[in-house]
C-alpha cells in the first residue's frame, strides 16, 4: 500500500509541473492570448476589405473618366461567357535506348509484350 501511494504522489507531482509549464498555453494567458490574436486577424481582414473597396471604387471611377465602362462589361461578358478551349495534352517524347541498353519487356500501356514483338 505504501509503494502505490508513492506512485500515486509521484504521478501528481508530475500531472502539476506539467501544469505548470504549460500554464501559459492552456490557462488564462494562453486564452487571453488566443482571443487578441482572433482579434488582430480580424482587424486585419477588414483593413484588407476596406482597401479592396477603395481600389474598386478608383476602378470604377477610371471607367467613367475614360468612357471606358462599356467596353469593361463587354469584356466581363466575353470572359465569362467564354467556351474554354481545350489544348491537346501534351506528350514528351519517349526516349529511345542507346545501344548496349536492354529493351523492355513492356510496352507503353504498360502490359507485357507480345510474343510477335519479342521474336
Amino acid at each position: 500500500m505504501a509503494a502505490n501511494l508513492e506512485r500515486l504522489k509521484k504521478r501528481i507531482k508530475t500531472l502539476e509541473e506539467w501544469v505548470d509549464e504549460n500554464e501559459a498555453i492552456a490557462g488564462p494567458e494562453g486564452t487571453l492570448d488566443t482571443i487578441n490574436y482572433l482579434i488582430a486577424g480580424r482587424k486585419q481582414a477588414e483593413g484588407m476589405q476596406n482597401h479592396l473597396n477603395q481600389l474598386q471604387q478608383y476602378l470604377q471611377g477610371f471607367l467613367n473618366d475614360n468612357e471606358l465602362m462599356e467596353k469593361w462589361n463587354e469584356y466581363i461578358m466575353e470572359k465569362e461567357n467564354a467556351v474554354q478551349e481545350q489544348s491537346p495534352e501534351e506528350i514528351p517524347p519517349r526516349e529511345e535506348a542507346e545501344d548496349g541498353e536492354e529493351v523492355g519487356e513492356e510496352d507503353s500501356e504498360g502490359s507485357e509484350a507480345s510474343e510477335e514483338s519479342e521474336t
